[in-house]
């Protein structure tokens, strides 16, 4: 009778219990061997088998073939059928005759048979509904084989060679139901696998897309920072040009205060010049007026001395020479009243 619970243990993953026959083989030229398995993970499973000279050891590979049902939305589920290359982990002697092999798959399945979101009491009940069916079934094969072996005994003598018959039939029809089934667990494999690489596929895509969208992310946000930096930048150059153009403007009106103050006193020292000039000029036609005077009078008492040319003379002496103090001190522009 099948039956299936949570394992309560501290796990990273919680395993699917229940009891399913499991085929394994040590390596692809040996037979098949036949197994229980007693719970299964996406990572591995645990199956029981016979503790005789067949019973795989520790660290050794093994191959599997099993089925794991797949709870749907309703009230039934699938049987996805596996093939996995794993390695025996641990071999627990649970009786004399009886060993507990657990292995750790190569490759972990495409889903987590523990967590698909169902209560136990339900996916229990599914399954032993599923049981029921089967076992059903099974009765009604052989209630028909009896209800027919006993038409066959009262109808002809020769009933061993009808049951005889029947068996073979029987055992026929298994075998080519094995033979169906097997195919089936093929093609399913096959399609399993196929799906699996699309997953993985889709997944490496997907990272590769992250990957970029964040270099993408990295990159613009390195530009934006860059591109704040400039701006600063820029926005502290013009407020330095402005600092400076303000400078260069309060320069030049200094320079034009200092141009118009010096031609302010320019003007005065030129009108003071201009007015020290008449004045000296004054000065010396009165000066000249007085000497001429005074030569008149000399040259009267002095008749018997020869005449000298003192009017040429004395106006270079005074008025020559003063006109070129003014003109000098007139042009003269490294002079700073």
């Amino acid at each position: 009778m099948l039956r299936m619970e949570k394992a309560r243990e501290q796990r990273a993953e919680n395993r699917l219990r229940y009891r399913w026959h499991a085929r394994f083989a040590l390596n692809p030229k040996q037979k098949p061997l036949s197994g229980q398995m007693v719970d299964v993970s996406s990572n591995g499973m645990a199956i029981l088998y016979h503790a005789d000279e067949n019973c795989p050891g520790p660290n050794q590979s093994i191959t599997t073939n099993f089925g794991v049902p797949y709870f749907d939305s309703g009230d039934s589920f699938d049987t996805v059928f596996f093939n996995r290359i794993g390695r025996v982990c641990r071999i627990d002697n649970l009786t004399s005759k009886v060993n507990r092999i657990a292995i750790q798959f190569a490759e972990p399945l495409f889903f987590k048979p523990g967590e698909q979101g169902i209560i136990d009491s339900d996916a229990k009940q599914r399954l032993e509904a599923k049981a029921q069916l089967i076992v059903s079934a099974k009765e009604k094969t052989v209630v028909k084989a009896q209800t027919k072996v006993k038409a066959d005994n009262k109808v002809k003598p020769d009933v061993e060679e009808r049951i005889r018959s029947y068996a073979e039939a029987k055992a026929q029809a298994e075998e080519k139901l094995k033979v169906e089934i097997e195919a089936r667990h093929t093609s399913e494999t096959k399609l399993l696998a196929e799906a699996e690489k699309k997953i993985r596929s889709y997944a490496e895509a997907k990272a590769r897309a992250e990957e970029k969208a964040k270099a993408e992310t990295k990159a613009r946000a390195k530009a934006e920072a860059k591109a704040k930096t400039e701006v600063k930048l820029r926005a502290k150059a013009e407020k330095k040009a402005e600092i400076e153009a303000e400078k260069r403007a309060k320069i030049e009106e200094q320079l034009q205060e200092k141009a118009e103050l010096h031609a302010e006193q320019l003007a005065k020292v030129k009108a003071e010049a201009a007015r020290e000039i008449a004045g000296i000029k004054d000065h010396a036609d009165d000066t000249i007026v007085k000497i001429k005077a005074e030569f008149k009078s000399k040259s009267h008492q002095k008749k018997s001395l020869p005449k000298k040319d003192t009017r040429d003379k004395a106006k270079p002496s005074g008025e020559g020479i003063l006109m070129n103090k003014v003109d000098k001190f007139v042009t003269d522009r490294n002079i700073i009243f």
